[in-house]
């Protein structure tokens, strides 16, 4: 009984350690959450200047923004990293400071730049440091 076992034994452990070889990458892939990226936006803001008669005038100025709903669940950054000789990418939480509000946007002092891409949809979990897959489309 023992001599038919451990062929049959073996015979399943070297078929599952096959398996993991092959598909172990894409296992762990559809694991991770799922995000969508953009670069922040640039909305106008208005702003009050003294031209050169010493008069009051109004005018507007791009500047990076959010929307205050995003801002509520947390902005997280989309970078790349290598992680076991493999380029992954992974979420940080940003630390952002806020200015004016307006038309439903909060302008984005510091702590975000234009160049970064920011998670924009998400389905999962994020905390800092979550590897995430990024959706291309």
């Amino acid at each position: 009984m023992m001599k038919k076992i451990l062929p049959i034994f073996t015979v399943l452990l070297f078929t599952g350690m096959l398996f993991l070889t092959f598909f172990a990458e894409k296992i762990h892939e559809n694991l991770l959450p799922k995000v969508t990226s953009s670069r922040p936006e640039q909305r106008s803001f208005p702003y009050e200047y003294t031209d050169e008669n010493g008069e009051s005038q109004t005018g507007s100025i791009q500047k990076i923004a959010v929307s205050k709903s995003a801002l509520e669940d947390g902005v997280f950054i989309v970078y790349s990293a290598e992680k076991n000789g493999t380029k992954r990418s992974f979420v940080r939480l940003a630390d952002i400071q806020t200015g004016e509000e307006h038309d439903g946007y909060v302008e984005v002092v510091s702590g975000l730049m234009f160049s970064d891409r920011i998670v924009t949809n998400r389905m999962g979990e994020l905390y800092d440091g979550t590897e995430v897959c990024v959706d291309r489309s």
